[in-house]
């Protein structure tokens, strides 16, 4: 019987460990920057393409979100069987081959719509991949934070496609920011060689004895085990929950810009500057929501599911307020002005917390269903919950300016306003998952051991 030393070296989180979650840090940073990349510029895009209103922006980036949606079960399915850092590597350079001819002068907006659509094959693997890696990476007391801060890392990647888009179009045109992002993304392809491809499971408490006595968990995917995971009802009600929060919170990631740009008078240039500044507060709230969620689990196996609720349950009437916000400012109007004047500090607070809570809402999701799956099958789980994401990204990306311009008159704050109302619906789910995440857990948990117990027996 290995000693709880032996046991607790076992499941140390090693220097190579760290630089692999490293470069998956980077990776994630560059692949929602390509993702975040068009809508910012599509004031400037639209007539330079010769399409008629923003929805036909809209209509590209929902079909790269729902490509990449569900290429990332296929992604999965291989990663399960065989080594995920492979796959990440050919993945990786793979959308990045299909970005370069974006870049040539002859590109037109059926061009664009579909080498972009080509290339969210690759990116469709960078989600679960990565969220399979780490959780086998890292020990189980950092599981929340370090999901936490991929989640940084994503929304830090937005920004940046904020960033590089929204202030790179009026200047040097809008395929500049493709370029950039073509670059940064070989550069991250490169980096994957450095990583290391952790061994399945290595990190679960269950498996502690197994790894303490030099064994290790050889079980692979059967297609009768991705059955039993629809068993688990925590799953198909994360999967509920991953679909419908996320609608609002892609609604204001992807429309913000422009948002501000026709409702409240903003040039592109400043508005972009005021939503990076308000959307930065995601990073603080992946990061903190993170941290709590690994403490709650310790002493509460719900603890994360009570988290993804009260994110669900704040974010709503604060992003609604934000909405419905009255302001109004001179077009030539300067980031300082918005923020040292008392009435639009108001609104950027409320954006501000707003953001932070719903930011907590992904990550708490993938990081449970991690907790609620075993080894064998978390790639193919974390593809399942990637793809209900991306299919709420989808909705609110192409739901936003379709509300504005149908019924609103090409305004985006009531279909916004309206849009976070599926908050309090999340919330509903969250519930659900609370009265089913334990005895999941527990389930999954004797399955590995009894896993375990024949693998040392054998």
């Amino acid at each position: 019987m290995p000693t709880k030393a032996e046991i607790r070296a076992a499941g140390e989180w090693s220097g190579r460990e760290r630089l692999t979650y490293a470069v998956l840090f980077v990776l994630s940073l560059v692949v929602s920057a390509a993702s975040a990349v068009l809508p910012p510029m599509t004031g400037v895009i639209a007539p330079l393409l010769g399409v008629p209103s923003d929805d036909w922006i809209g209509f590209i980036v929902t079909t790269f979100l729902l490509i990449s949606g569900f290429a990332a079960i296929p992604w999965a399915y291989l990663a399960d069987r065989t080594t995920r850092r492979n796959l990440l590597i050919v993945s990786t350079f793979f959308w990045v081959f299909w970005f370069v001819p974006i870049l040539l002068p002859t590109t037109s907006y059926w061009t664009l719509y579909l080498l972009y659509g080509i290339a969210a094959i690759g990116v469709g693997a960078t989600g679960p991949l990565s969220l399979s890696i780490t959780i086998d990476s890292v020990p189980v007391r950092w599981r929340s934070t370090t999901f936490g801060l991929l989640g940084t890392a994503a929304g830090a990647g937005y920004g940046l496609g904020y960033i590089i888009s929204g202030l790179l179009v009026e200047f040097l045109g809008w395929q500049t920011p493709f370029l950039v992002i073509t670059v940064v993304g070989v550069a991250a392809g490169l980096l994957l060689f450095l990583t290391r491809e952790p061994p399945r499971g290595q990190h679960d408490e269950s498996l502690a004895e197994l790894r303490a006595a030099g064994g290790a968990y050889t079980y692979r995917l059967k297609l009768s085990d991705v059955r039993r995971m629809w068993r688990k009802s925590s799953n198909i009600w994360l999967v509920l929950v991953g679909i419908v929060a996320i609608i609002p919170v892609a609604s204001f990631g992807a429309w913000a810009v422009r948002w501000l740009n026709v409702d409240h008078s903003l040039g592109i240039f400043v508005a972009t500057e005021f939503m990076t500044l308000a959307l930065a507060s995601q990073i603080a709230g992946n990061a903190v929501f993170g941290r709590l969620g690994d403490k709650l689990f310790r002493s509460d196996k719900r603890g994360r599911a009570k988290l993804i609720l009260l994110c669900c349950v704040v974010a709503g009437p604060i992003l609604i307020a934000a909405c419905v916000y009255p302001f109004a400012v001179a077009p030539t109007v300067t980031i300082s002005d918005l923020l040292f004047n008392p009435a639009t500090f108001i609104f950027f607070l409320l954006l501000s917390v707003g953001t932070f809570f719903d930011a907590g809402i992904s990550p708490l999701i993938y990081v449970s269903a991690g907790d609620i799956n075993p080894p064998e099958i978390r790639s193919t789980a974390m593809s399942l919950h990637l793809l209900a994401h991306v299919v709420g990204v989808s909705l609110g990306t192409q739901l936003t300016p379709s509300l504005a311009v149908a019924f609103f008159g090409g305004t985006y704050s009531p279909a916004l306003a309206l849009i976070c109302l599926l908050f309090f619906g999340a919330g509903a789910l969250a519930l659900l998952v609370l009265r089913h995440i334990t005895g999941d857990i527990k389930v999954t948990d004797e399955d590995v051991r009894t896993r375990a117990t024949k693998t040392r027996s054998s």
